[in-house]
């Protein structure tokens, strides 16, 4: 087998997991039901996987890196343009979560609930996760301020990312005008203190 043959035979097998999971949930996955939607035997996944947990590993890093990659191209005008005010990318980004976990429950679950903390640490996963910030940070005109909008971004995405888990859970008021009610709450009182520190955000004013 080639090596290119190798690695498009892999991807297909990763990207039928991440189809199988999206489907079915992770509780219900398995070896013999993900080489059954292949069409092919279980014995043969492991001529690219050394056991199930390499490929639950990989499928997931899979996952991560499309779901937020997706979420990023989508955020562009915020990140990478320089005329809108790039905190109000994190909204969006609470946003793209919410609908991200309506329109793939499962996935969502699998990603965004679940302690995946071994999976997580990836380079590519951890690369997107610090995106968002780094171009932020760029943008900044008072670096001594750095750290601290740091902290607070943190903590609005701790707090964006419990309400959309809340809105997937149904745990709480989950309707979307209280979903963006709340989304709002937290931006004024951690992110919009730091407008005066973005021209961009001036300039929406």
């Amino acid at each position: 087998m080639s090596r290119e043959r190798f690695f498009d035979d892999r991807q297909r097998i990763i990207d039928a997991a991440v189809s199988l999971i999206s489907e079915i949930g992770y509780e219900n996955f398995s070896t013999r039901r993900l080489a059954a939607k292949l069409g092919i035997s279980p014995m043969t996944l492991y001529n690219y996987f050394e056991n199930k947990e390499e490929i639950v590993q990989a499928t997931i890093a899979d996952a991560y890196s499309k779901a937020l990659s997706a979420i990023q191209n989508e955020l562009k005008e915020y990140f990478e343009g320089d005329a809108a005010c790039p905190l109000k990318g994190f909204v969006e980004i609470g946003r793209k979560l919410k609908d991200f976990s309506v329109q793939y429950p499962k996935m969502y679950a699998l990603l965004f609930m679940m302690d995946l903390r071994p999976y997580t640490d990836h380079p590519s996963i951890q690369s997107r996760y610090e995106y968002a910030f780094r171009k932020t940070a760029e943008r900044l005109l008072d670096k001594s301020i750095e750290e601290e909008l740091h902290r607070h971004i943190y903590l609005y995405e701790v707090l964006a990312g419990a309400l959309v888990r809340n809105f997937h859970s149904g745990c709480g008021p989950v309707d979307e005008q209280t979903f963006e009610a709340h989304l709002a709450l937290a931006y004024d009182r951690l992110l919009k203190p730091f407008e005066q520190y973005f021209a961009e955000c001036e300039k929406a004013r």
